[in-house]
């Protein structure tokens, strides 16, 4: 007979406990035969509801550092790579493995992926590796028009520094003058051109390592209108602020030698995390809360 599913929900990349995005985490008992059934990940992602469902099989649960399969829902597709579902996951693990310092995930597209927790407590302050976007690009001018035109078309603004492209969305970076937080967004303005990520982000101000940047982030394509954290935003995010060549511009004008961004998502709920690139890496880091825990009925 099989076996009841444990499971936790967690508010990460949240400054405050009700803050940040929701991520349901299952984790799976070892060979569980529900574990290769895709059918029974979307019917469960559809049943939380939330922006990602986060499912672990475990692969080496007695190592020093865990092991563990990942992938990740939304209540409609799967997706190839998902940050704030990888922290939760992460905070999950680490209540459940006390001892553990590190977490591994093997994952379908985005290859291994490590979480580290710095401090324990009521939330967990964790930080993630991820691959950053090998795609991502200054757009041409025939893209840049695309994009201006679907930020108009949706919000109404005009003013663009610069856009940028990648595998999976689009970064468009306007000033500071613009009250992102305020804007009213229309985003079927963004079908069928931009279905998954589509970033308005601004640099704000200095931070002690570098700069402060806002953002809010849109996949309308695959069920999410308004994200409220995005992981995956911030590791493009990372690169286009403090990479190399294009990603060095808008930061440097506030703070030379910048190595660090202070992120803030402007969403309802809101979110926050620290974003560094290291080894060529997005290195985020942020608070998850354990909301609820529980174990999933056996159904029909």
């Amino acid at each position: 007979m099989a076996a009841l599913l444990p499971f936790r929900t967690v508010n990460a990349f949240a400054p405050t406990p009700h803050a940040g995005n929701q991520a349901a985490v299952v984790i799976f008992p070892t060979d569980d035969p529900r574990a290769s059934d895709d059918e029974y990940y979307r019917a469960l992602s559809a049943d939380f509801n939330l922006a990602e469902t986060a499912f672990l099989v475990p692969k080496d649960t007695e190592s020093k550092t865990p092991r563990y399969g990942l992938r990740w829902f939304t209540p409609e597709v799967e997706v190839p790579l998902c940050g704030h579902a990888t922290l939760a996951a992460a905070a999950a693990l680490f209540d459940l493995h006390p001892n553990a310092v590190e977490v591994e995930f093997e994952t379908r597209w985005s290859g291994s992926l490590t979480a580290r927790v710095l401090e324990r407590g009521k939330a967990k302050r964790v930080s993630i590796s991820l691959p950053i976007p090998a795609e991502l690009r200054p757009a041409n001018p025939s893209e840049e028009a695309g994009a201006r035109a679907a930020l108009k078309a949706s919000s109404g603004v005009e003013d663009v520094v610069r856009v940028a492209h990648f595998n999976f969305g689009v970064i468009v970076e306007v000033p500071s003058s613009v009250d992102i937080e305020a804007l009213k967004v229309d985003v079927a303005q963004f079908l069928p051109t931009y279905p998954e990520l589509f970033i308005i982000t601004q640099v704000s101000g200095a931070s002690t390592n570098g700069a402060v940047i806002n953002s809010r982030v849109f996949a309308p394509g695959v069920g999410i209108a308004e994200d409220p954290v995005t992981g995956a935003a911030h590791a493009a995010l990372t690169q286009f602020y403090l990479g190399n060549g294009e990603g060095r511009a808008s930061v440097q004008a506030v703070k030379e030698g910048a190595t660090e961004l202070d992120a803030r998502q402007l969403s309802k709920r809101g979110g926050a995390m620290t974003c560094e690139l290291v080894d060529g890496r997005a290195q985020l880091t942020g608070l998850g809360w354990l909301t609820a825990k529980g174990e999933l009925e056996v159904l029909p």
